[in-house]
């Protein structure tokens, strides 16, 4: 499940950051295993020319 945060009214790092710890304390209670993907592109694509990203999609 995944929450968005980005871009949106009224939404910032703190809530995300709240979000995201308290489905991790909830799935520990539960018994559960929880595992966290990260991607960060920002320097992925300014390094790119925006034609070429542009092209390829």
């Amino acid at each position: 499940i995944s929450d968005r945060f980005d871009f949106q009214p009224g939404r910032n790092t703190t809530q995300a950051l709240v979000s995201v710890i308290d489905r991790i304390s909830g799935a520990f209670k539960q018994g559960e295993v929880t595992i966290s993907v990260l991607l960060d592109f920002q320097k992925t694509f300014d390094t790119v020319q925006q034609k070429i990203i542009l092209s390829k999609l």
